[in-house]
């Protein structure tokens, strides 16, 4: 209820209570007056019609006609109800009423009782005696008229308090009113710079407290607007490389799709590093590191010299695409060839196994991202069967790779098992794990080698396959839970968040296993809770409800989810990884860190750094007092042993 409300209603009750001892009043002092006037009046017109009677002869006494004529003209007073005239003995000889309609009398009576005065005289020389009775209706009638008058003054009164109240009302709360609508604008994060004004001193403090809220979150929006600028550049290169990355190359297939007016053909050239994991494990990640920095320098050099209109990108740890004109077979074929013999020596191995595989697509702006990305993946798993290394999708039936990739997803699903590792999410404060992110590795059916999640992943989203691919996982790790006290963070991929079939899947196995639930944590891409808001938003709650928690993964790379994160409420965000690679030298990551901290704790969520590859990165975190850390300063991934 409003306050206008409250206090009209008082003014109400107040009035009301008013008006009725004001009327109590009158009716008092009417019956006081009655009182004193009417007795007056009986006695004095008794006296004059007994005087009258008096005068008379003995034959007009008898004449009932003239006394009664005698007896109206007495009567023509209002104030008188009833003149009688009877025999000593009680007997009536006539008797006069007074024909005025009792209207005021008859409905004012049944509240207030006013007693008419009776007087009565004796004819003289006669056995006779006058009686009159007074009228209470002149009292009755001016009594209602007065408190006809009380009452229409009381309501005239409170109509005019209420049209005070009303005004009085809007003037005030004019200023609660300008804070509520600046705050719903800092909400929507629109900051006015024109300061609002209080219309009374009592609301000044509120109103200068908007104000300064509005001025300093402007101030600070403004500053992470720039950080946020910077950080899309920055996120659009690769931080190894520095030439641009899988965010960078989405951008630039999109636009080249989407450019109804150039509809020329362009080229998809990927190419894959066949011998990096042997590097890393035979001669460690810094040597892996060089070697990708200089693959990268390789193929800048080769998209100035030999490709026209071209783009290098690395799309993934040992991925990289060139986008460029057509040219010629042939031509392309001899660039390919000086771009091999270029990778065989920067290749610290030099064990005369091939460097590279690379796949060739052309491909028209009608296509979908999704089908030239089929098209150049089939090339290149082609290229791993040729000798000089390369494959042109033109020459293949691109049927046959997704056969190919289907059997070996296929398999993996049929045999119901991957290798688990797991890596401790650890608390610095308590210098233990707080849990730990589980991974699976999947071999392949005829190497029994480990099948590189940079082609797993695409590939089994082409095909359609993640959800069983996630289920496994979940599986695996339910049966660990039940023989460990661990506790383990799965990761659940957006298709498998989009998948309905696959939502109630996990939903029945939690059920299931509800003595687990506490101990299991599930981490999603933030990117879900943009392109998948409602299935995202849904899952978490229930798998909240359920004793599970979530982790909402790279944080920071889309400012968008934020409103996500206020609906889900996670127990974790983990820190993109852009941001906290080298931040104790980076101080705009430092600032930009430190605000979506600041999110974060607004909202009661844990902060969680990952890719964290050194002390002087951990220390420098730790500064900005986030104290759950991931990565391989703390441990690498570990094979999960428990049975």
């Amino acid at each position: 209820m409003k306050l206008s409300t409250h206090i009209n209603l008082g003014l109400f009750f107040v009035i009301f209570l008013a008006g009725v001892g004001a009327g109590f009043v009158e009716v008092i002092q009417t019956q006081a007056q009655a009182e004193r006037t009417d007795s007056a009046l009986t006695d004095k017109a008794a006296t004059q019609l007994a005087t009258q009677f008096s005068m008379l002869r003995k034959d007009q006494l008898s004449n009932e006609e003239l006394i009664s004529s005698m007896m109206s003209t007495a009567l023509f007073n209002d104030r008188l109800s009833e003149i009688r005239l009877e025999k000593d003995d009680g007997t009536l000889l006539v008797k006069e009423v007074n024909s005025s309609a009792f209207y005021f009398e008859s409905l004012l009576s049944n509240v207030i009782e006013l007693t008419p005065a009776q007087s009565q005289m004796s004819v003289p020389s006669t056995s006779t005696v006058v009686k009159v009775t007074s009228s209470s209706q002149a009292h009755y009638h001016s009594l209602w008229q007065q408190l006809l008058k009380i009452a229409l003054f009381c309501v005239v009164i409170y109509l005019l308090s209420l049209l005070t109240v009303i005004v009085l009302a809007k003037l005030t709360t004019r200023s609660l009113s300008n804070v509520t609508k600046r705050l719903n604008d800092i909400q929507n994060n629109e900051f006015s710079p024109t300061p609002i004004k209080s219309s009374t001193s009592e609301f000044h403090f509120l109103v200068s407290a908007a104000n300064n809220l509005s001025f300093a979150l402007e101030s600070k929006f403004q500053e992470l607007t720039r950080q946020a600028e910077q950080f899309k550049v920055v996120a659009s290169k690769d931080s190894l490389t520095k030439i641009a990355n899988r965010n960078a190359f989405d951008r630039h297939m999109k636009a080249i799709i989407g450019g109804i007016a150039d509809p020329k053909e362009h080229t998809l050239t990927l190419v894959r590093l066949a011998q990096l994991n042997s590097i890393n494990h035979k001669l460690g990640m810094l040597a892996g590191d060089n070697y990708v920095c200089g693959v990268a320098e390789v193929l800048k050099k080769a998209s100035q010299e030999y490709f026209k209109g071209a783009f290098v990108f690395r799309i993934s740890g040992g991925d990289f695409a060139i986008v460029s004109d057509v040219q010629n077979k042939d031509l392309h074929e001899e660039h390919l060839a000086m771009i091999c013999k270029d990778f065989l020596t920067i290749n610290p191995l030099r064990d005369g196994n091939k460097a590279a595989w690379i796949g060739v697509a052309r491909f028209k702006n009608t296509m979908s991202l999704r089908e030239i990305m089929e098209t150049a993946d089939s090339a290149l798993l082609a290229a791993t069967k040729r000798p000089q290394g390369w494959q042109f999708a033109s020459d293949i039936a691109q049927v046959h790779s997704n056969a190919q990739w289907r059997q070996r997803l296929e398999y993996i699903v049929s045999q119901q098992y991957a290798d688990i590792l797991i890596q401790p999410v650890m608390n610095l404060e308590r210098n233990t794990p707080s849990y730990y992110e589980a991974f699976a590795r999947f071999k392949d059916k005829q190497t029994n080698d480990v099948i590189p999640m940079s082609q797993l992943v695409p590939a089994s989203e082409r095909l359609d396959l993640v959800p069983k691919l996630d289920k496994l996982v979940i599986s695996i790790i339910f049966k660990k839970l039940k023989v460990t006290t661990h506790q383990v963070a799965v990761n659940i991929s957006n298709a498998s968040i989009a998948n309905a079939e696959f939502r109630e899947w996990l939903i029945q196995q939690l059920s299931e296993h509800e003595k687990l639930c506490h101990r299991l944590i599930f981490e999603i891409q933030d990117a879900a809770l943009i392109h998948f808001n409602e299935e995202a938003i849904s899952l978490c709650k229930r798998v909240t409800q359920m004793g599970c928690r979530v982790t909402v993964e790279h944080f920071g790379d889309n400012f968008a989810s934020l409103s996500g994160l206020r609906a889900i409420q996670p127990a974790y965000v983990k820190l993109s990884g852009r941001l906290t690679e080298s931040i104790h030298t980076n101080k705009d990551n430092q600032l930009f860190v430190s605000s979506l901290l600041n999110i974060a704790r607004s909202l009661n969520i844990k902060v969680i750094a990952e890719k964290i590859e050194n002390e002087a990165e951990s220390v420098a975190l730790n500064n900005l007092d986030i104290i759950h850390q991931q990565g391989y300063y703390f441990s690498k991934p570990a094979l999960w042993t428990v049975y």
